[in-house]
């Protein structure tokens, strides 16, 4: 929980505060498959993921990522998202960085190294929105 919470916004501070609607939520998301150069499909229908993915979205969660299973991985994974978790333009910064993460380098787990990815991409995505 640590190196999610160290993961730094690139908004300007007074930007981070700010609530979050799907719509800004969409946009930012286009931004994360830009900086990482992977798509994904966002949704905020946590019983439809819950549905096709057959994983369980458990109340506390803040988002998941479905890549597929082992043997046939989607070609566009699957990010879901609880609006209840996400209330920020910061957290929703944290939480698309932390997914992206597991999307783009799975085999990495919650090492160092692998948030210091989530961190490369939150900072190319403030270049692009720049």
């Amino acid at each position: 929980m640590a190196r999610h919470e160290a993961l730094v916004s690139p908004l300007p501070v007074a930007e981070c505060v700010q609530a979050v609607d799907p719509r800004w939520l969409r946009t930012r998301a286009e931004l994360f498959m830009e900086a990482s150069q992977l798509p994904f499909a966002l949704t905020f229908d946590l019983a439809r993921y819950s549905q096709v993915t057959g994983l369980t979205f458990h109340a506390h969660y803040a988002a998941q990522v479905f890549l597929g299973e082992h043997d046939s991985r989607l070609d566009i994974p699957l990010m879901a998202v609880n609006l209840t978790h996400v209330p920020t333009k910061e957290a929703a910064d944290r939480v698309f960085a932390h997914e992206v993460m597991h999307l783009r380098w799975p085999s990495y787990g919650h090492k160092q190294v692998a948030f210091e990815r989530a961190q490369n991409v939150l900072d190319t995505v403030g270049t692009l929105a720049a």
